[in-house]
């Protein structure tokens, strides 16, 4: 008796392993990587049925690059965490390969707009409760709450607002883009309740990610409304309560030195090592070396990593390393676009996956500017399940052509 499922069996397993793994990887990396782990485990039973988009070679060339600067490191060893991350890619082969329909993967979205919902409710729970705390204490809220911030189902605010940023916009584009059906009303409100808990974050570049992917909607949406997008902004700025005007003046350079000092390291390291880096997991204990000599005592802030993607991995891994990860937004960029120009304009769950696919990508791009986004396992699994289910909105031949 074989051991491998009939092929009906298989795909059934596998679609189970996929909803799961990419449902679950945003709210809890335990659970979802055992189902990443089932997932892989089904791919390689049957690997000539295994599919990937196009967007997986500048990740094969990410991945082969890093290795080649572990080899290069001082101390290789200590690039372990990176290594076992390669795990997380195999949620690309395993979404794609399991969803083939844009119904499948519309499914798969609505499942992650539930999880995050879930978790922007406990998130803002926990604001509230924060607030309450401060309130009796008598403190200042904003020193207090900027240090301690909501993290919903996750360890910290940064993973919460990055996690649920791709989230959001996902669904906004499913409820500007996707065929209408009953339930519209319920997901409207779901996305509003994860806009107020990212709101509440206080996380600013998960404001900025926000500000452009809603930019990008309402330039394809309605680019007539682009008009009065200041004029909202603006008056949604001075209605707001002191502590988030506070955090929006914040984003000025002056009070952000911890993040200038942090990129100025990483530059000296990419002068001193540019093609393969300091090796991974090295930026943090090589800061000093490399620290700014006219830089005495650091600002507060953490220093264990470089706060932009492109600068760290460029520091890490070397130049191309940062080169690879442009190309990457840059293939997906492209192939949605191409995507797009072969669908017709009327509502559709594909036209739904492939804006999506921009959106995504543009969230994480600008949130790679702050942080290390990308090195984040929830964030780079939502990521590529986000990727995974785009590509399955290209449509094999133009509508309407008379083959399709």
């Amino acid at each position: 008796m074989s051991l491998i499922p009939d092929e009906r069996t298989w795909r059934r397993w596998l679609a189970v392993a996929a909803f799961c793994a990419a449902a679950a990887n945003l709210a809890s990396i335990a659970v979802a990587h055992v189902f990443l782990g089932l997932g892989l485990a089904l791919l390689l039973l049957r690997p000539g049925s295994v599919r990937v988009p196009p967007v997986a070679w500048p990740l094969v060339a990410l991945l082969a690059w890093t290795l080649a600067s572990v080899a290069g490191s001082d101390a290789p060893f200590e690039a372990l965490p990176q290594i076992k991350k390669f795990f997380v890619f195999a949620m690309l082969p395993l979404v794609y390969t399991a969803f083939r329909s844009a119904e499948a993967c519309r499914r798969s979205a609505e499942s992650w707009f539930v999880v995050v919902l879930c978790a922007c409710a406990l998130a803002s729970a926990q604001f509230v409760v924060s607030a309450l705390d401060s309130v009796g204490d008598g403190g200042d809220f904003y020193r207090l709450y900027v240090d301690d911030r909501i993290t919903g189902f996750y360890s910290h605010w940064m993973t919460f607002s990055q996690a649920s940023v791709l989230v959001l916009v996902a669904l906004g584009c499913y409820l500007v883009f996707a065929r209408k059906r009953a339930g519209f009303g319920i997901w409207l409100a779901v996305a509003g309740v994860v806009a107020v808990a990212l709101l509440l974050s206080f996380t600013r570049s998960a404001w900025l990610a926000l500000v452009a992917c809603g930019l990008y909607l309402v330039a394809i949406h309605k680019p007539r409304a682009l008009a009065v997008v200041p004029v909202v902004l603006l008056v949604g700025y001075f209605a707001a309560p002191d502590a988030l005007q506070q955090r929006v003046r914040s984003i000025r350079p002056a009070a952000n030195q911890a993040r200038i000092v942090m990129w100025r390291t990483g530059l000296n390291m990419i002068g001193a090592h540019p093609l393969l880096g300091v090796g991974p997991e090295r930026a943090g204990p090589l800061f000093a070396e490399f620290q700014p000599s006219d830089v005495g005592e650091l600002p507060p802030g953490f220093y264990g990593h470089l706060h932009n993607v492109y600068i760290h991995f460029a520091a890490e891994r070397g130049i191309p390393a940062a080169l690879i990860v442009l190309w990457l937004f840059a293939r997906i960029l492209l192939d949605m676009r191409n995507g797009l120009r072969r669908l017709s304009e009327a509502r559709d769950d594909r036209r739904f996956l492939l804006h999506a696919g921009v959106a995504g990508t543009l969230a994480v791009g600008i949130l790679s500017c702050f942080d290390v986004s990308l090195g984040d396992s929830e964030v780079l699994g939502a990521f590529l399940a986000l990727v995974a289910i785009a590509y399955r909105g290209i449509p094999d031949r133009p509508v309407g052509d008379p083959a399709s």
